[in-house]
């Protein structure tokens, strides 16, 4: 009742005059059916209200559940893809080499009965050495072993690579191949018959390591489309480095999720479940892999749940009997399936405390409203109304002059600028960025950055994002203590609707408060136009020179014409299998086009004479190689063309020209300018007789590790042997 409406003290024998002028008992009805309307209504309010907030509360519990289905899929997802990707790149190493057409004649050689044994034995040691360097630059070989052993003990073999005939018997193989008579390994290769690939399931090794197996059926040279395979390739090697920590996902949150690779135990028609990957649960199997679990209950158990119903999302008792969770998908081509679980209670505890402060507070809420709707007056409502609205509007006033000073400032600016929570949620955006996603400002506000940006700029963004907060926070949300504070600049490669997109970022941490968590001030700055015009220049640049060296090769003699562009694309392949950077792959081209551009001041019966040439001759030419470094060397290129050019003519042992640099003082790049130029000059004659391409390569074989650097000797004899290099030069 408001304090104004209660009545004033009156003296006792007032009253007692004033009673007979009470009035009589129907006056007063009106009164009590308002009150019993009243009564009436505010209980249907009450009653109605309550089963509101329950419905409301339901509906956040579901809402709750949804989201959880929604990340963990988003997570099974990744993880079932990482795992896919790893196995398809393990079985393109082996059809690397099962395509190898040399490599087939090879195994034709092997299979040929009739083959002599000396052809024979010279095709397994070429085919074993090629196995041995496939399996060592891709891991398919045995690991060192963790502890000393005894010298004399020989150490049984793991991993490795072979070429299988169909009957199962090993043609030739690389170092410390086991034997491949086990584990249903024929079954396999019986069942790979029809089958573009086979994978030999996972096992434990002798050193009780997972290992997994890979066949590659290898098909007859122009083999037609019902054509039987010849051989198989198999692959053997530990996974565990490789394969367990494709499930970690980056940025977890949750202390009890765990991603494990699960399969149906071979052999048990699905009542006990294999963990394929180690486990957490502290126990003495707990943490190795190839583990079982106890039989299944069909009803409760998570790993059955999952193994019945691939894609299901439910809450199930884990392996420790704890509620969970539970969600999966199956990886391709394998019976695995990838097995997410997190602990209900963690995942669901900071919800379901959420919605229970919900239902108390909005019952309270509830239970004040019916109180003051029985009790306050219009008047005293009205007044509290006003005086709550005259403060809230002056909140709003101050709040939207701020806003409106924040957004004058950031709209006008050409670049994307936003504020982000450590998730990737918006708390503000500015209108360039808000333009740039068809949306207006507000509407980003409270989004996620897949959402506006789309996925793949929002993952690479968030990754620095999360790297900046760890910086700042490295022990949040337990420890607040700041650590460093270090925006990160990045620049950015991206594809979308087709086309290349390129932007650069800074990404400056936001400090937490009392009532906000930390975040990211990210600003994004599209650059596409930039990079665009700057490629327009190089290509511009490029047909320059390229117009100029045209120019000069027109008026020389025709061997020094086509050398230039094919020491060039020697140059390119070599460096390429050499696995140099793209700038130095580059550099050693242009160097190789442009080496012979001095020879333009050389009389052209000196250029025509081949290998007839007395020293002085040879001197002049040495010389020209020079002038071409010189000339080159005001113009401006990504890599030292011009000193590649000028230590084209060094040798390794220091009987080069002009400054006899040898070993590691040589760029790598000139090395192997130096050995196309080698092989080019042998093919044209110009060190005597020309010589045909096989005849040139054993002449360069032989320099190796002399004159010649011997990784760039290698690399250019792979590249056109083995590389297609012989095509695509024009020397096939």
């Amino acid at each position: 009742m408001a304090e104004g409406n209660i009545p004033a003290p009156q003296d006792p024998s007032k009253l007692k005059l004033a009673t007979p002028k009470i009035p009589e008992a129907p006056v007063h009805r009106p009164w009590k059916m308002t009150t019993i309307l009243a009564v009436v209504f505010l209980g249907l309010f009450t009653v109605g209200g309550v089963l509101g907030i329950l419905s409301f509360v339901q509906a956040e519990k579901e809402r709750t559940l949804r989201d959880w289905q929604i990340q963990m899929g988003l997570v099974v997802e990744t993880r079932t893809a990482a795992i896919e990707g790893w196995l398809g790149s393990q079985f393109d190493i082996l059809r690397s080499i099962s395509g190898n057409e040399s490599q087939k004649i090879y195994i034709d050689t092997l299979l040929d009965e009739a083959t002599p044994a000396d052809r024979k034995e010279g095709a397994e040691g070429f085919l074993r050495n090629y196995l041995k360097r496939v399996a060592e630059q891709n891991g398919f070989v045995t690991p060192p072993p963790a502890l000393e052993i005894n010298a004399n003990v020989i150490r049984e073999g793991i991993a490795g690579i072979a070429v299988v005939a169909p009957s199962g018997q090993v043609l030739v193989a690389s170092e410390f191949l086991p034997a491949l008579k086990e584990d249903g390994f024929l079954d396999v290769l019986k069942e790979n018959a029809a089958r573009q690939r086979g994978l030999w399931n996972m096992r434990l090794d002798g050193e009780g390591q997972p290992s997994l197996g890979f066949i590659v059926p290898i098909y007859p040279v122009d083999a037609k489309d019902n054509a039987k395979p010849i051989s198989y390739v198999v692959g053997l090697k530990q996974v565990a480095k490789e394969l367990f920590p494709l499930l970690s996902q980056p940025g977890e949150t949750l202390k009890s999720a765990e991603n494990l690779v699960v399969q149906e135990k071979p052999g048990t028609s699905g009542s006990t479940v294999q963990y394929l990957s180690p486990r957490r649960l502290p126990s003495p199997n707990g943490t190795k892999p190839m583990t079982a679990d106890s039989p299944n209950d069909p009803i409760n158990s998570a790993a059955a749940f999952a193994l019945s119903k691939p894609g299901g999302f439910s809450i199930r008792p884990n392996y420790e009997n704890s509620s969970s969770l539970v969600l999966s998908r199956k990886i391709s081509g394998t019976p695995w399936l990838v097995l997410r679980t997190a602990d209900a209670v963690e995942a669901l505890g900071p919800s379901q405390k959420r919605q229970q402060a919900m239902l108390i507070g909005f019952i309270l809420i509830l239970g004040l409203a019916s109180v003051s709707m029985a009790t306050a007056w219009k008047h005293g409502a009205q007044i509290r109304a006003s005086a709550e609205a005259q403060r809230l509007k002056i909140a709003a006033e101050r709040f939207t002059g701020f806003s409106k000073f924040l957004r004058v400032i950031t709209d006008n600016q050409p670049t994307a600028i936003a504020a982000m929570d450590g998730g990737g949620k918006y708390n503000f955006a500015n209108r360039t960025l808000a333009d740039a996603a068809g949306i207006t400002p507000e509407e980003v506000n409270g989004k996620t950055m897949p959402g506006v940006i789309g996925p793949v700029r929002a993952a690479a963004y968030q990754k620095i994002n999360k790297q900046v907060i760890d910086e700042l926070y490295p022990g949040w949300p337990a420890d607040r203590t700041e650590g460093k504070w270090a925006p990160q600049k990045a620049r950015h490669e991206f594809e979308e609707n087709g086309k290349k997109k390129y932007t650069k970022t800074d990404h400056i941490p936001l400090r937490a408060d009392r009532d906000h968590p930390p975040g990211i001030l990210l600003i994004e700055q599209d650059i596409t136009e930039f990079i665009t015009e700057r490629s327009r220049r190089e290509r511009m640049f490029r047909g320059l020179i390229e117009a100029f060296v045209k120019e000069v090769d027109g008026r020389q003699a025709e061997a020094a014409r086509t050398n230039g562009k094919l020491i060039a694309r020697l140059a390119r392949g070599a460096a390429e299998e050499m696995g140099l950077t793209p700038t130095e792959v580059e550099t050693a081209e242009l160097a190789g086009e442009l080496l012979n551009l001095g020879t333009v001041s050389l009389p052209h019966d000196l250029l025509s004479k081949g290998g007839n040439r007395n020293d002085e001759e040879k001197r002049r030419l040495r010389e020209a190689v020079v002038r071409s470094a010189d000339l080159l060397a005001g113009l401006e290129f990504e890599g030292p063309v011009a000193e590649v050019i000028r230590q084209a003519q060094e040798r390794i042992d220091g009987t080069g020209f002009p400054n006899r640099l040898s070993g590691d003082a040589i760029l790598p790049t000139a090395k192997v300018v130096a050995v196309a130029k080698r092989v080019i000059d042998l093919l044209h004659g110009q060190e005597g007789a020309a010589q045909s391409l096989d005849q040139a390569l054993k002449t360069v074989m032989a320099e190796a590790g002399s004159s010649l650097d011997r990784p760039a000797v290698a690399a250019l004899v792979d590249f056109l042997d083995n590389r297609g290099g012989r095509a695509k030069v024009g020397l096939a």
